[in-house]
């Protein structure tokens, strides 16, 4: 994928491999399953992982954090590539990276657990090119974006604007707030300086918005947002039904 091509993907907090493949059956063009503040944990990755590849679909999996071992076991398991959160210096992208490269380039280690299943003789090459992004999330990351995005090997920065609205102002609520979307504007410009991938969790109603400040890679909504949404509505439409009878 280029820096600059539009993709929308969908984000998966519940384990179940079947709701991980019925989001990635909808027409996203990726799905991160998230380790982070989903219900998803090691021993769910290798079955969310099928159930992404069950809909022909692609797979990033966020890690909770810059965790050597758990970077090195995701990309084993399968992963596509890794999301890896709080990233606020060129220190920890660089650590990121390590943690996604073999020697000479990095410190992962050799275990290519499920690409044995397609090839008796995986290629280190192909497997040390597994995307990956880091996410800016806070004050420091966006005054650090420019040495971050500059680091080789990020192939991507993410950025997390409910956080950075909560360190900004207060309120991860503002994540969509016009403030919000004018101070990650160095993470555009840096990402398009060092000709890497800008992206961002959007929200559902907000993606024309942060595509038209330059992100390319949108992340729509939740599987969590959605079905509570879905729900929600659902109980609200059949009492108001009952109600006119």
């Amino acid at each position: 994928m280029s820096p600059e091509q539009l993709s929308l993907g969908g984000w998966c907090h519940l384990a179940s491999p079947f709701s991980v493949e019925l989001m990635a059956s909808v027409g996203f063009d990726w799905c991160c399953l998230d380790m982070q503040h989903g219900t998803i944990r090691i021993n769910d990755v290798i079955g969310a992982l099928q159930g992404v590849r069950a809909a022909g679909g692609t797979a990033y999996v966020r890690v909770p954090g810059v965790d050597a071992a758990l970077i090195g076991a995701v990309l084993d398991a399968g992963a596509d590539g890794v999301f890896v959160p709080q990233v606020s210096t060129a220190e920890q992208a660089r650590a990121v990276v390590r943690a996604c490269r073999y020697s000479p380039d990095g410190a992962r280690s050799w275990g290519p657990l499920r690409p044995k299943l397609t090839t008796a003789r995986p290629d280190p090459a192909v497997l040390a090119g597994a995307p990956c992004y880091v996410m800016v999330e806070d004050r420091a990351g966006v005054e650090n974006v420019a040495a971050i995005t500059a680091v080789p090997g990020v192939t991507g920065v993410l950025a997390g604007p409910a956080d950075l609205a909560l360190d900004l102002f207060g309120d991860p609520y503002l994540a969509s707030d016009p403030r919000t979307v004018d101070a990650l504007t160095p993470v555009v410009a840096a990402c398009r300086d060092n000709a890497i991938t800008a992206g961002v969790f959007c929200g559902a109603g907000n993606v024309d918005r942060w595509q038209a400040a330059g992100f390319a890679m949108l992340a729509v909504e939740s599987d969590t947002t959605l079905l509570l949404t879905a729900a929600r509505r659902a109980v609200a439409d059949a009492r108001a039904q009952l109600d006119r009878v």
